[in-house]
């Protein structure tokens, strides 16, 4: 453990492989940059319309669905600049660039299968990886974000500005060496439209976990988004009856879910500090993602974006790793 961890974050004194020693640590991204212009995951709606779907086997509670506005076959990109997503957060069709060639290659390479218990080359265990190659003029950028406070003191450390910050990182399953290069500004990430119609679309900049798979736990069953309108103090003038009645009364937005356009499921896992071991693979809802709502007025759907907007975290699971951050635009619906 470093001397700068602390106490504060580990699940009792003096366990050094605990899950909770990062306890403060928060993470956005990495996107791929070049040449100052950073690269958001395509969103899955691109170029498409929402339009009322009846006699469907849609899972509850949709009851609306996407249709490509071009019968045209095309390869879609798998990244939009900035200036690409705001132009699509404006309710607008970007003629995007390809650009993906230019961000990464594919590395493969043929390797054999190690017997564990020879430690020898295994008869027939070959196999063949792929690896992803950014190009030389491609960086990925992150956001982080590590303050804490050891026990027994009042300040608060922030570990990014201490003077003994590592300048490189051991990164991705290779083990590869990756310089870091320190910034003091956030992420320039799109900028949003004003919300304009009671159709609000979130879409997701990073994956995101929900327990029931692809329907975020804060909506109902019914569709109603059950996220709470804002944080209630409790009044000491009031009784614990009367704060709870005045508390569920700020859960929950006049707002309904309509339409899902989701991608394929992302599994990923982890290694467990505390188990020694690989944590149990999850699925995903994949950044791109968008998610459609019915909001009751214009009103409604400004204050239910400024909820759901970055760098707010949606996701019921591992909201400080970055997951279940999304943006909000307005959307017009054929209904």
């Amino acid at each position: 453990m470093q001397e700068w961890e602390g106490n504060l974050h580990t699940k009792r004194n003096g366990d050094k492989d605990s899950s909770f020693r990062f306890g403060a640590l928060k993470t956005f991204g990495p996107f791929p940059m070049k040449d100052g212009e950073i690269y958001f995951p395509m969103p899955l709606d691109w170029n498409m319309e929402v339009i009322p779907l009846c006699q469907t086997d849609l899972p509850p509670p949709l009851t609306h669905g996407f249709r490509s506005k071009s019968r045209e076959k095309r390869r879609d990109p798998q990244w939009f600049s900035r200036t690409d997503f705001e132009t699509y957060l404006k309710g607008e069709s970007p003629k995007v660039e390809n650009v993906d060639a230019k961000l990464y290659g594919v590395d493969r390479n043929i390797g054999i299968g190690i017997d564990p218990d020879s430690a020898s080359a295994r008869d027939g265990a070959f196999y063949q990886a792929e690896y992803l190659r950014l190009c030389d003029d491609v960086v990925l950028a992150a956001d982080a974000e590590c303050l804490l406070k050891p026990k027994l003191r009042k300040e608060t450390v922030d570990v990014f500005a201490r003077e003994d910050c590592p300048s490189t990182v051991i990164f991705g399953g290779q083990q590869g060496i990756c310089a870091i290069l320190y910034e003091t500004d956030s992420l320039m990430l799109p900028k949003t439209s004003e919300i304009s119609t009671t159709y609000l679309r979130w879409t997701l900049l990073t994956p995101a976990l929900f327990p029931s798979g692809w329907k975020p736990g804060w909506v109902s069953e019914n569709g109603k988004v059950m996220l709470p309108r804002s944080r209630v103090e409790r009044l000491s003038d009031e009784s614990r009856e009367e704060w709870k009645k005045r508390q569920n009364a700020e859960i929950g937005f006049d707002a309904k879910l309509i339409a899902a356009r989701i991608g394929k499921p992302l599994a990923f896992s982890g290694w467990d500090l505390q188990a020694k071991g690989p944590k149990p693979t999850v699925l995903a809802v994949p950044a791109g993602s968008s998610y459609v709502f019915r909001c009751a007025s214009v009103d409604e759907a400004k204050a239910l974006a400024n909820v759901l907007n970055a760098p707010n975290r949606r996701s019921d699971l591992n909201g400080e790793k970055g997951v279940g951050i999304g943006l909000c635009s307005s959307i017009q619906v054929n209904d």
